[in-house]
């Protein structure tokens, strides 16, 4: 049986995001939902494996960052050394998505292989190639970042993944989510000591957005993706699935109620990190 250590770091924060964002076609009277900034540790017998990078503070990163209104940034190194990890020790990295807040952090990890779809990459090579027409669809990603990843490839040190990939890692598992939220995202199974974790990528911003956002059942996907609302809920039910079922065992990278669920401290950068499991 698997025993990984899973571990939820939080890099930055977002107050006050409009649920016009968060819930598609819910716009209420106003309200808003917080949101936070994560990377997802694993550690296990090969080593220390990431889920999404986060991002670096180039001049690129820090506009999107500015364009947001995000607050509270440490550099993801300097997040892993809270846990003492130095950024040469991670030997893998899980992309889910090429979104700059989950790849844009590449060059951090000198001694990492990286993995992430091909239709995901060459998806969005083929989606920054369009005129200045189709710019909202490019909001999300970090030109830095793509060239970031494309350099790895010299190093052999980028591998494509082609859909749903059955043991990655000893009991890790890659499902593809693809025409949702981003053309096509991996969604992270980690079974571990018989539990099924389910990492969610930004198939949901928050946990509501797969149980409802009104709290009956409802998949809504959040307000802004490149492919279908069809397709996004059909990833999220998939991500339930994953998980049998249980909601609890979905990990959401962007959702502070991680902080509640989980044990967790407050370290005295005012940032998180939970442990889901020891």
């Amino acid at each position: 049986m698997n025993d990984y250590k899973i571990t939820i770091l939080e890099y930055a924060v977002k107050t006050g995001f409009s649920n016009a964002l968060i819930f598609s076609g819910y716009y209420g009277d106003g309200e808003t939902t917080d949101l936070t900034y994560t990377i997802l540790v694993i550690e296990g017998p090969d080593g220390v494996i990431l889920v999404d990078t986060g991002y670096d503070d180039n001049e690129e990163n820090k506009k999107l960052e500015e364009g947001i209104g995000m607050s509270g940034y440490q550099n993801p190194v300097k997040v892993l050394s809270k846990i003492g990890i130095k950024a040469e020790d991670v030997k893998y990295v899980i992309l889910t998505h090429a979104h700059w807040d989950h790849m844009g952090g590449v060059c951090l990890f000198p001694n990492a292989t990286f993995y992430l779809q091909e239709e995901e990459l060459t998806g969005w090579i083929r989606t920054l190639c369009m005129p200045k027409e189709y710019d909202t669809l490019k909001v999300s990603i970090s030109y830095s970042s793509v060239r970031d990843l494309i350099s790895l490839i010299e190093e052999n040190r980028l591998v494509l993944l082609n859909g749903d990939v059955d043991d990655l890692f000893p009991g890790i598992h890659i499902r593809a989510a693809r025409m949702g939220h981003s053309i096509c995202s991996s969604i992270v199974i980690v079974e571990s000591d018989g539990i099924n974790y389910v990492v969610a990528g930004d198939c949901a911003y928050v946990k509501d957005n797969i149980i409802g956002g009104r709290r009956d059942g409802a998949s809504m996907p959040n307000g802004f993706g490149i492919g279908s609302c069809y397709n996004a809920i059909q990833s999220m039910q998939d991500i339930l699935k994953y998980a049998n079922g249980k909601i609890e065992n979905v990990i959401v990278g962007h959702d502070p109620g991680a902080w509640d669920q989980y044990e967790s401290e407050v370290t005295e950068d005012d940032l998180h990190i939970a442990y889901v499991k020891r």
